[in-house]
């Protein structure tokens, strides 16, 4: 009998739970029309967050300092609420605490201080302004946008059939901005 290390047991461990996760339905009823419409779904998106943070490398050049917060921000209206906080309170990237931060439609320019960018469905229009205005950044831009992949966010979450939760991946985007995704993420969505 073949054991395993402890990193395998971890790997299998976060593959099960991100495939869960991925697989999971946040809606039991019809298709929402936005995926944060219900608890179920504002509690998934937060759990992307969470895992894209952890499972997804950013240079140290992209922090202030070896100490600082891993900064996770929402442009616009925050339809997500409360949950966000309660998924990241106590959690890191790595040795990294989470900070979560709002930032309203004005605030554009303040995003550039971000790791994460989870781009509101209000900010729908003006996506590809967003972008790229943080193009070259490594900054994660994440949104429940239709089309959201297609107007240069790189990770797009939308609703699916059956409740599900579709992800579409711009993983030359990503890395053009030297982030790493690691191939546990990859493999579990996939």
């Amino acid at each position: 009998m073949q054991h395993s290390t402890p990193r395998q047991k971890l790997t299998r461990r976060f593959a099960a739970i991100v495939a869960v996760l991925f697989l999971s339905t946040y809606h039991s009823g019809a298709m929402a029309e936005r995926i944060s419409a219900s608890d179920e779904g504002k509690d998934s998106i937060a759990k992307f967050l969470l895992n894209f943070g952890r499972f997804i490398d950013w240079p140290e050049t992209a922090f202030a300092s070896p100490s600082a917060d891993f900064k996770l921000c929402v442009l616009g209206e925050n339809h997500l609420g409360n949950v966000l906080e309660q998924n990241l309170r106590n959690k890191k990237a790595g040795e990294r605490a989470f900070a979560v931060t709002e930032l309203n439609s004005a605030q554009v320019e303040d995003a550039k201080g971000c790791n994460i960018l989870f781009i509101s469905a209000d900010e729908e229009a003006r996506v590809t302004e967003i972008t790229n205005a943080l193009s070259g950044l490594p900054i994660l831009t994440v949104g429940e946008v239709d089309g959201f992949s297609k107007s240069g966010g790189m990770i797009g979450l939308a609703p699916a059939p059956g409740g599900k939760i579709a992800i579409s991946i711009q993983k030359t985007l990503i890395g053009s901005v030297n982030l790493q995704v690691r191939e546990q993420l990859m493999r579990a969505i996939q």
